[in-house]
């Protein structure tokens, strides 16, 4: 059978069914032609890097949890980052960026954060964002989703800043109109958690406008402390930090 007969019939037969595991690179191109999720085996004694969705140099990470989420990158599938009591946090996809739009829309919304660009650049950025945050790093700002009704209500995550020498900075906002309902206190918990036990990140920061009294008290009741002032981007900021 030629090469690009089988690429065929797996391709049409099992490539949404399937992961494919080697440590082998022709058998990993092959899985690449054919649209099959694969994962490299990356043994010890070999110089020669492996290109794969995943690469691995063991298989204690590998369970249920790491395949799903090989599976769902490879097919362009956002991650369910955590769930809470009430909402959901997930990446962003392209598809949610009207949802985007009419949240920022909402009087009060950008006050104390930058907007968004306009819709094309929005676009465009968002598209680097997915390839460049969510792909490279497993991390970044995600979408928060009330669970009774679907709604966007918010933005939560978690970003390395060039101006806290490589730290971590937790950032959260609100949909207006589901604030003062518990909502960032109860998302941005479950992050903490996250970051510590899914990233090993065990200190965050929390930069805020000096006038945005309710985030600083929200970052204080979730154990973070004022350590002082910094101005970025002619913005004066206070430095709220936990580490645990």
């Amino acid at each position: 059978m030629q090469k690009e007969e089988a690429c065929h019939q797996l391709s049409e037969q099992w490539s949404r069914d399937i992961i494919f595991l080697s440590s082998n690179q022709s058998l990993l191109d092959l899985a690449r032609d054919v649209n099959v999720p694969a994962i490299a085996y990356q043994m010890p004694e070999t110089d020669t890097f492996l290109h794969a969705d995943m690469v691995v140099e063991g298989f204690e990470e590998v369970d249920m949890t790491f395949l799903q989420r090989v599976y769902e990158r490879h097919f362009n599938i956002p991650w369910t980052i955590l769930e809470t009591k009430r909402c959901i946090v997930r990446e962003l996809e392209l598809s949610d960026l009207d949802a985007l739009f009419s949240m920022y829309a909402e009087p009060g919304m950008t006050d104390y954060m930058e907007g968004l660009y306009e819709y094309e650049e929005e676009l465009e950025y968002q598209k680097a964002y997915i390839e460049n945050m969510y792909r490279f790093y497993g991390y970044g700002m995600w979408l928060v989703f009330e669970k009774k009704t679907g709604t966007l209500i918010g933005r939560a995550g978690v970003e390395h800043r060039e101006e806290l020498n490589g730290d971590m900075e937790l950032g959260y906002a609100i949909r207006t109109s589901f604030q003062h309902q518990g909502y960032a206190y109860e998302v941005c918990q479950a992050i903490m958690q996250y970051a510590g036990e899914e990233l090993q990140v065990h200190l965050l920061h929390c930069l805020i406008q000096k006038e945005n009294t309710l985030s600083e008290k929200l970052a204080i009741k979730l154990g973070f402390s004022y350590c002082g002032d910094r101005e970025i981007d002619g913005v004066l900021m206070s430095d709220y930090q936990i580490e645990w």
